[in-house]
């Protein structure tokens, strides 16, 4: 995936401190004071406050009563500071009437808490315990306070007032103070009650959070006022205060902050924070003579502003302003060329998606050769979490009721120590210069609100040098220069992600999403407080959740809250175990004893090879005979992988010694005889103290010891099983089974060698290949040695059977049997995708998937504008072929096919295991007339499968059900669709990167010239262009010059490394194919010398001297080149 699936906030919160609101960077110093602007209101605040809501208009006729816009807008907050009547419980919410109250219950009931009554001041209990007795502060049990707690104004869309610019710093950030009588009498009672509280002196020195609201004494005249804490300095002696009742902002020492009481009127705040409605500057930020423009246009004035919209929650307004020249002021920026207009939020097109990736893409690769990429650096594991758990934790993001993420609180110290190692060795690592790293790499980034250093993962290139990063501990994002990024180490990607995801549980939105006062609702409920969290259920990945408030009296359901409140309505929760929590183990002495919890089933896969034409490198690991053999791709990233697999086995096996009982078609862990290393395997039969397992990294079977047998746990499950089944296409043996000679020099033919394999069919068998060792074609080699017969061929001779040869048929037929009961498995529960075990290798009439299927050949040299249907990467996509098949022939194979598929459909979709594979022909139901087609698979999901209709060209998603394997004789015909690749496919990967194919997609959808150079007897080769006025590139050379970009950037060996090998890597494969950490080494040596299995008798037949010296000159070869190795 080129860019990651997640969302994040815009803010960080640090680990357990409180923090809602992150100041608007750069902080800057006041252009006004409260004092200064007391001044100037001074005269207005004698206005009486006693003012009624809705009073009748001067000008308003009839008998009804007219409400001003300026008392609409602030109705909701004036309630309930100037009401007649008091909750009789907390004594602090005003209302008008009992109604309003009544009304008010259902919400208010949940923040509501009991008045505790006063200390008796004639005879205190304790006088002499306290050290803030003579703090009126502390008399009142301070809380703290944040924006989330104040009373917000909801705004009226279109509604407009009269306000004042107090502050003024661009058009994106101003502050304006409303010319309304109720909100300067507001101010006044705040004010008021501030001086009063504050006059004694404390006593204790008051260490504010960030993002907190408290009291504070403004530096010019020394008088108190709410202050929003923006920002605190490392060594919590000075914080940056914002003045949210006038929008000037200072640095305050802290012994001059104070808790704000609980009797200070909880009203919103006086100066709203606002920006221009519908413009953004058009150089990225407002430039210095906008910004002096502006402010002489609104100084000293007042303007009537429209109210538009509120961001974040009610926090920020976006206005616009009437100018007494008769303009908007968003116009005025227009014509000056200050601004451009703002686009409005849609959802992107996927031809948009693309291109973004694409631009993403292209700013990492601009300057990425030779720098350090950091592909290594992969995401931690999760946290381990489970449904049914129950732990204290602290919210530290919150997007919407389905988007939460939280922090245990038990791990607090760990945090606080991994902080403290960040900090280490980002001091200790110097800024290097070749330092890129590529996308979903985890690096350290510098916050840049309080500059210290987090683990993140690197999302998307915003430009060449600015990178936007998601930090994987709290659930936050922010884009940052390349310059405030460093290198991680290892150590510092051991803790398990500490940000779990979750979202709360039985509820869902009244319409179509969550309202934006829902979140701040629930952002009121459950921000800066500590709950106790319950996980219910799962759904997508995410944990859903019941979280409980335990401080409040009563104690506050969030669930519960929302739906009294009406924003959501009761939703069933999801507890399918195929999206269960993933658990995660973060040590091995956490390791659970015994086998997994049930709700949680193991899951894994097999590794799949390509099937669409291409060839890939492949190393045997065990061989059985030329139509059993089992190989590992050839990939040295895997390879590395397997490594540090068995290295986390052998730790997680030894401290895990308790009992295991094993189960047919489970993994587990199981201890090979040979090297006594710990390997993944897959049970196959049991007796009373052995197991027969497989080893499915290697291919071997062999029966162990119970006591040899350990659990497994999911994450030793990731890395998909390497062994994969194939079967030596285009041959048979010349008897009823294979000859001792045929086996010995096929073994010795393949062992220790790279193979250069091309997929041919998928069977029951599994991998039907041509294989090639030495550039030597293997079943061409084996028939002209007279060891071996083309498929229905007569043999020229007869070979006999041996004892030793009965023995190995019954090894053949044992390991059928234990891959027959792996498949079975999957009735279990375990979600993996069955890897073919028996059938016939050989083409034949009998139904199957082929990707082998006849398709036209097009005129070589002609340039044409092709129509794409279909495209699953530059090594296979589908044509609409010029010229159209017989009408008549297609109409009697559609007859054909209908007759078919209608008597076979119970009996093959009961009895077919095996599934197809991109590029597989089939036939396929389509779903508008339930009519069956000839159709090609483009895509494999879990249940359901994307296929193209051959003859027809449309597309669709179809379950399993409708899906049936297509006999041979109905694929004479062509296709209407032609299969084609790009030239040069030789040179192109096994797997492709995500990030080419979405290139490769973007290209095609912009239009293409096409040439046809040749055809290779399965697909046409086709030079794909660009339109001259698009400028005419060559796609496969735009492809290649990605893939030798992200190849100079990696730090390890293509994946896709081809059969004309140097014999250095021919030599690294035989070393590597010969180390002890297979188990199939052993085993495949012991073939060499008895033909027979592990897990049989010993061997009792003779091998004859020749079969002997040839296994001796192949021993000393091998050391030969051991030798020269070392040297």
């Amino acid at each position: 995936r080129p860019i990651c699936n997640r969302v994040y906030s815009g803010s960080m919160y640090p680990s357990f401190s409180p923090n809602l609101v992150r100041p608007n960077l750069p902080l800057r110093k006041p252009s006004s004071s409260p004092m200064a602007l007391g001044a100037s209101l001074a005269p207005r605040l004698s206005i009486s406050t006693d003012v009624t809501p809705a009073r009748p208009s001067p000008d308003a006729t009839g008998d009804g009563k007219s409400m001003s816009p300026l008392a609409d807008y602030f109705l909701i907050t004036f309630v309930y500071t100037t009401g007649n009547f008091r909750c009789k419980r907390c004594k602090k919410t005003p209302y008008c009437s009992v109604v309003c109250q009544t009304e008010d219950w259902k919400a208010h009931r949940h923040v509501c808490k009991p008045m505790e009554p006063e200390p008796v001041k004639e005879k205190p209990k304790e006088t002499t315990a306290s050290p803030v007795t003579e703090d009126k502060v502390g008399l009142l049990d301070p809380q703290r306070v944040y924006l989330n707690d104040l009373q917000m104004t909801k705004v009226i869309t279109g509604t407009h007032i009269q306000a004042s610019v107090v502050e003024f710093y661009s058009p994106g950030r101003f502050f304006m103070v409303a010319q309304s009588p109720e909100l300067l009498g507001a101010l006044n009672s705040i004010s008021t009650e501030l001086q009063k509280t504050y006059s004694c002196p404390s006593v204790t020195t008051y260490v504010p959070c960030t993002g907190e609201v408290c009291a504070v004494q403004f530096s010019c005249d020394m008088n108190w006022y709410r202050g929003f804490v923006q920002a605190l300095a490392p060594d919590q002696k000075k914080a940056n205060v914002l003045y949210i009742d006038f929008g000037n902002e200072e640095d305050v020492p802290v012994e001059r902050i104070r808790p704000l009481a609980a009797n200070i009127p909880t009203f919103c705040p006086c100066a709203m924070e606002c920006r221009i409605a519908g413009v953004v500057p058009v150089a990225g930020n407002w430039s210095g003579e906008c910004c002096i423009a502006v402010r002489q246009l609104l100084a000293g004035k007042t303007v009537t502003v429209k109210l538009v919209d509120m961001l974040e929650h009610g926090r920020i307004h976006t206005v616009d302003i009437q100018l007494s020249m008769g303009k908007q002021l968003s116009t005025f920026l227009l014509d000056h060329g200050y601004a451009a207009e703002e686009t409005v939020n849609r959802t992107p097109t996927e031809q948009e998606i693309r291109g973004m990736v694409s631009a993403s893409l292209e700013n990492f690769r601009r300057l990425s050769d030779g720098k350090d990429n950091n592909t290594w650096a992969k995401r931690p594991e999760p946290i381990t979490q489970v449904v049914g758990d129950s732990f204290p934790a602290v919210v530290t993001h919150l997007h919407s009721p389905s988007e939460i993420l939280v922090q245990k609180v038990e791990n607090a110290g760990v945090i606080q120590e991994l902080q403290l190692k960040l900090r280490e060795h980002c001091s200790q690592v110097p800024a290097p210069q070749n330092f890129r790293p590529a996308l979903c790499t985890v690096c350290c980034a510098q916050f840049s609100e309080d500059k210290q250093w987090y683990r993140a993962e690197v999302l998307a290139y915003s430009s060449e040098e600015r990178v936007c990063v998601g930090y994987l501990d709290f659930g936050n994002s922010e884009e940052v220069d390349l310059a405030h990024l460093r290198p991680i180490s290892p150590e510092l990607l051991a803790l398990p992600m500490q940000a779990v995801p979750c979202g709360l549980a039985g509820v869902q939105p009244v319409g179509e999403s969550w309202s934006e006062d829902c979140v701040m609702v629930l952002q009121k409920t459950v921000l800066h407080r500590i709950l106790r969290v319950e996980i219910q259920g799962v759904h997508e990945g995410k944990a859903l959740v019941a979280l409980y408030d335990e401080s409040s009296d009563p104690q506050v359901n969030a669930v519960e809250m929302l739906i009294s409140a009406g924003f959501s309505v009761p939703a069933p929760v999801t507890t399918s175990h195929e999206h269960q929590v993933e658990q995660k183990v973060t040590t091995a002495a956490a390791e659970p004893h015994g086998p997994p919890p049930a709700c949680e089933p193991l899951l894994w896969s097999y590794t799949e090879l390509p099937s669409d034409g291409q060839t890939v490198a492949l190393l045997a690991s065990v061989v059985e005979n030329p139509q059993e053999f089992y190989c590992r791709i050839n990939n040295p990233t895997d390879h590395q992988r397997l490594i540090e697999l068995g290295a986390e086995l052998k730790q997680h096996c030894e401290a895990n010694a308790s009992p295991f009982v094993p189960k047919v078609g489970v993994p587990c862990c199981a201890k090979f005889p040979g090297d006594g290393a710990w390997y993944r395997a897959m049970v196959n039969e049991m007796s009373e103290d052995e197991t027969s397992v497989n080893f499915v990294d290697y291919g071997s079977c062999m029966k162990v010891k119970n006591k040899n047998l350990r659990p497994i746990t999911p994450r030793l499950l990731t890395l998909p099983f390497q062994a994969v089944r194939c079967s030596l296409a285009g041959v048979e043996p010349l008897g009823s089974e294979w000859s001792s000679e045929a086996l010995l020099w096929f073994q010795t033919l393949v062992d220790g060698e790279k193979l250069s394999a091309r997929v041919l069919s998928v069977s029951e068998q599994g991998y039907n290949v041509k294989l090639e060792s030495r550039g030597q074609d293997m079943a061409v080699a084996l028939i002209s040695e007279q060891l071996a017969k083309a498929p229905g061929a007569i043999p020229k001779e007869t070979h006999g059977t041996t004892g030793s040869e009965a023995k190995h048929q019954e090894k053949i037929e044992e390991n059928e049997h234990s891959h027959k009961q792996a498949q079975a498995s999957s009735q279990t529960g375990a979600s993996y995708k069955e890897i073919p075990t028996e059938g016939t290798a050989t083409p034949s009439e009998d139904p199957s998937f082929p990707v082998d299927w006849k398709t036209m050949e097009l005129p070589l040299n002609e340039t044409f504008q092709p129509l794409i249907p279909a495209a699953i990467s530059p090594s296979l996509f589908y044509l609409l072929s010029p010229s159209r098949v017989d009408q008549q022939k297609l109409q009697g194979v559609m007859m054909e096919l209908a007759t078919y598929c209608s008597n076979n459909q119970t009996s093959l979709s009961s009895t077919v295991l095996s599934r197809p594979t991109p590029g597989a022909a089939c036939c396929a139901q389509f779903s508008a007339d339930n009519n069956w087609y000839r159709a090609v698979v483009l895509e494999v999901g879990e249940n359901e499968l994307r296929v193209m209709y051959a003859d027809y060209c449309n597309t669709e998603k179809v379950p399993l059900s409708r899906i049936l394997p297509i006999p041979r004789h109905l694929l004479q015909l062509p296709f209407q669709i032609t299969r084609c690749a790009l030239t040069g496919r030789e040179h192109f990967p096994a797997e492709w990167p995500e990030e080419v194919l979405q290139v490769f997609q973007n290209l095609l959808s912009n239009g293409v010239l096409a040439t046809v150079q040749s055809f290779d007897g399965s697909a046409n080769m086709l030079s794909l262009t660009l339109h001259p006025e698009a400028g005419g590139g060559n796609l496969t050379a735009m492809i290649m010059d990605i893939l030798q970009a992200q190849a100079k950037s990696s730090p390890c060996p293509s994946t896709t490394q081809k059969a004309e090998q140097t014999d250095s890597s021919t030599l690294a494969s035989s070393i590597c194919a010969a180390s002890t950490d297979c188990p199939s080494t052993p085993e495949t040596q012991k073939r060499l010398n008895s033909l027979n299995t592990p897990t049989g008798p010993p061997p009792e037949t003779q091998t004859t001297i020749d079969h002997l010296e040839q296994l001796v000159q192949l021993q000393l070869s091998l050391i030969q080149q051991l030798v020269a190795q070392t040297k």
